[in-house]
């Protein structure tokens, strides 16, 4: 018979065993602010799990948590030099230099109490298969969104105000499992219900030849998603 703890292993798994990687600004990055991390080596005596250093043997949240997957209910993908009109691709790179920073907006609608007690929170990124490598390390940051939006209507030029973004998370150059990035706190203060919560929205500055290719749904693989762990 499997366990709690071996299935809240087995759920993070992709994100837990990284292999070690070139330190920043290359794959094994790590913010000594954030405890963000991208790889094995970087977190001292902790370790990297689920993109972030924790002590060792810490789970990123309790094995009796009740793990809930939801899909947007709105997305928008933003890019600086992007079409205005061109909807939401299959994939994206982000961090790509050619593209300009990228904004993905994201809506959920969750099916756990405002209420509910947030162990832990992820928006979950899927990898393209075989697509190039990043130069390096692509630094992930992420804010509320602070004003109604729609997917049908925003633009990089009709873009919602965010909050100051926060770095949340380090894409690896070459991305071989899906990308956690922690979004706990914005979670747990749905519970507030604050006038000007409008969102997730996540944040990647154009620095990098490449970039890393994520989809965004359709053919190229599943679309983001809201990994959350309820106690």
């Amino acid at each position: 018979m499997v366990g709690p703890a071996v299935r809240l292993l087995a759920a993070l798994a992709p994100v837990a065993l990284l292999v070690a990687a070139p330190p920043l600004l290359g794959c094994g990055a790590s913010s000594a602010d954030a405890g963000v991390c991208a790889g094995a080596g970087v977190c001292g005596a902790r370790h990297c799990v689920a993109g972030r250093c924790r002590p060792a043997g810490a789970l990123p949240a309790p094995v009796e948590a009740r793990r809930v997957l939801l899909p947007p209910a709105d997305l928008a993908v933003l890019q600086e030099d992007g079409d205005a009109a061109a909807g939401v691709p299959d994939a994206i790179a982000l961090g790509r230099a050619a593209t300009g920073d990228v904004v993905l907006l994201l809506r959920f609608t969750p099916t756990f109490g405002v209420d509910a007690d947030i162990a832990s929170a992820f928006v979950v990124l899927e990898p393209v298969p075989l697509a190039p490598p990043a130069e390096r390390a692509v630094a992930l940051e992420v804010a509320r969104i602070l004003e109604p939006w729609r997917s049908e209507t925003a633009t990089w030029g009709r873009q919602p105000r965010l909050s100051i973004p926060e770095l949340a998370a380090v894409a690896r150059r070459v991305p071989t499992a899906p990308l956690r990035i922690d979004v706990t706190s914005l979670v747990r203060g749905w519970a507030s219900r604050r006038a000007d919560d409008h969102g997730i929205a996540i944040v990647a500055p154009g620095r990098d030849a490449v970039g890393a290719a994520y989809a965004m749904g359709g053919a190229q693989g599943n679309g983001p998603l809201l990994e959350v762990y309820v106690r």
